[in-house]
Parts: structure tokens; C-alpha cells; sequence
């Protein structure tokens, strides 16, 4: 009997040039809203590329405000745990 490798196919996470479809959602949500990209401009503008990624998401998490334990709070942590926050910066420089 011979073994063979299962070759199982590739699944394609990419969602519209994005990483994955909660990256695609944050950047809409922080370039569509004036306030939102107001402060995603500064952070840009004011901190350093390898420090934006993290202003990013704390801004993100700040907007959000998920404090609480709930069923919305995780699931949306879980959300936020899947944003690819350097593709954010980068697109946004």
C-alpha cells in the first residue's frame, strides 16, 4: 500500500484586495466617516509607520468601547483579533 499526501484545496481568506473581509470593514468605517478619519490622518501624521498599526487598533478598540463581558463584546474582540492593522497603515500613508 503507497501513501499519499491528501491535497486539500486552498482557501482564499482575501476579501476585495484586502487580507480578510474585518480589515476591509474597519478601513471603510475609519476613511468613511469624517471624524473617524480625522483621527486616523493624525495618527498617520504623528506617529512613526512600525508605531501606527497599534495607535490604529487602540483607537479601534476605543471607538468600539467594548468594556463589558458580553456575547457583542467577545465576538467583536474576536473581530478585531482577525484586522490586519499594517495593511490599515499602509493603505492609509
Amino acid at each position: 500500500m503507497t501513501s499519499q499526501a491528501l491535497e486539500l484545496p486552498t482557501v482564499t481568506t482575501e476579501y476585495n484586495g484586502w487580507t480578510n473581509r474585518e480589515t476591509l470593514v474597519v478601513n471603510l468605517w475609519l476613511t468613511n466617516d469624517e471624524c473617524y478619519y480625522q483621527e486616523l490622518c493624525s495618527i498617520i501624521k504623528n506617529f512613526e509607520a512600525d508605531e501606527q498599526p497599534e495607535e490604529i487598533e487602540q483607537y479601534a478598540h476605543w471607538v468600539i468601547d467594548i468594556d463589558d463581558s458580553s456575547m457583542t463584546s467577545d465576538l467583536l474582540s474576536a473581530s478585531l483579533g482577525r484586522v490586519n492593522w499594517y495593511e490599515i497603515a499602509e493603505n492609509n500613508r
